[in-house]
C-alpha cells in the first residue's frame, strides 16, 4: 500500500513540476524608448536613437525598445526578452506593435522579439537577416553602437514600409541555404560542368538543364524574383554552352578512335586536332635561294 501511495505521489510531482510557478526576474524602469544598461551606446547615438525612435512612435503608433545589459542573471535571451516584453508592455494595448531589441554583453548574445501585430511584417527571418547582417558582424568588430543603430533602423525600415514578406524573400530555400552562397555558387558551376561531362556522350543537354535548376536555387537563396531569373537564364547558359562544346570534342576523339576519358581529353575540353592528309599537287617554278657555310 506505502508503496503504491508513494508511486501516485511521484507521479503526482512530476506532472505538477512544470508548473509550479518561477520567480520572475526583476526589471529596472526603463530610461526611455533606449535603455542602455551595460553602456554599450556612444551618447550621442543613443541620444539620436532616442529622438529617431520617439518620431518612430509618433508617426506610426510602433514602439521600438533598444535595450542593453550586462548580463541575463543566469536565464536565456529568449526567456530574459519575453518578460522584459510583458514587464514593460512595449507596443499598444489594443494593437501588440511592440519590437524589443535587447543585447547582452557578458553572454554575447542579441534578440528581436515581436509583438504580435508585427509579427507578419518582421518576421522571424527578417529578424534573423537584420542580426546576420547589420548587427552581429559590427558586434565581432568590437563596434556595438554602429551595430545597434544598424539594427534599430532595419526595424524601423521594416515598420514604416508596412509590407510583408513576398513569397521569395522567407522561402525555404533561402532561410536554409542563405548564409552559404559563396560556397552554393562554387558548386553550382561544378556541378554543371559535371553533368555536362556525364552526358556528352548522350543526346539530352543535362548541363544546360541543370544550369537552370542551379541558377533558380542561387536565385531563391538570394530572395529576389529578378535574380531568379537572371541566374536562371545565366546558369542554364552556361550548361548548354559546356554541353556544346563537351559534346563536340567528344564525337570528335571517338571519331578517331582517340581516348575519350577525363585525363585522355583534358577533362573534356581537348577535340579530335588536325591530321596531315598528303600535299595538294603543286608544281615548282624553279625560284629560290640556297645558302652553304
Amino acid at each position: 500500500m506505502k508503496r503504491s501511495l508513494s508511486a501516485v505521489f511521484l507521479v503526482l510531482v512530476l506532472v505538477l513540476l512544470p508548473a509550479w510557478p518561477v520567480s520572475a526576474i526583476t526589471f529596472p524602469k526603463a530610461q526611455g524608448f533606449v535603455s542602455d544598461f551595460a553602456g554599450l551606446i556612444a551618447p550621442a547615438d543613443r541620444a539620436a536613437l532616442e529622438d529617431r525612435l520617439s518620431t518612430l512612435e509618433k508617426e506610426t503608433s510602433a514602439e521600438v525598445a533598444v535595450v542593453t545589459v550586462s548580463d541575463l542573471g543566469g536565464t536565456t535571451i529568449e526567456d530574459y526578452a519575453s518578460q522584459l516584453f510583458e514587464a514593460w508592455g512595449i507596443g499598444k494595448k489594443d494593437q501588440d506593435n511592440g519590437v524589443l531589441f535587447i543585447v547582452s554583453l557578458a553572454e554575447h548574445k542579441a534578440r528581436i522579439e515581436v509583438g504580435y501585430g508585427l509579427e507578419p511584417i518582421i518576421t522571424d527571418a527578417r529578424a534573423g537577416r537584420i542580426l546576420d547582417e547589420k548587427v552581429i558582424p559590427e558586434f565581432k568588430n568590437g563596434d556595438y553602437s554602429t551595430g545597434i543603430l544598424q539594427g534599430a533602423a532595419a526595424i524601423e525600415e521594416y515598420i514604416r514600409a508596412g509590407t510583408p514578406p513576398g513569397p521569395l524573400e522567407d522561402n525555404p530555400v533561402r532561410s536554409a541555404l542563405g548564409d552559404n552562397m559563396p560556397l552554393l555558387t562554387w558548386l553550382g558551376i561544378i556541378t554543371i560542368y559535371l553533368m555536362g561531362f556525364m552526358a556528352r556522350s548522350k543526346s539530352i543537354w543535362l548541363g544546360g538543364i541543370w544550369g537552370v535548376v542551379v541558377g533558380t536555387i542561387l536565385g531563391l537563396t538570394m530572395g529576389n524574383p529578378g535574380s531568379t531569373l537572371l541566374l536562371a537564364g545565366a546558369c542554364g547558359g552556361l550548361g548548354a554552352l559546356l554541353d556544346f562544346i563537351l559534346s563536340r570534342n567528344y564525337k570528335e576523339r571517338a571519331g578517331k578512335g582517340m581516348g575519350t576519358g577525363w585525363f585522355s581529353s583534358g577533362g573534356g575540353f581537348s577535340g579530335g586536332g588536325g591530321s596531315f592528309g598528303g600535299f595538294s599537287g603543286g608544281s615548282s617554278g624553279g625560284g629560290g635561294a640556297s645558302r652553304g657555310w
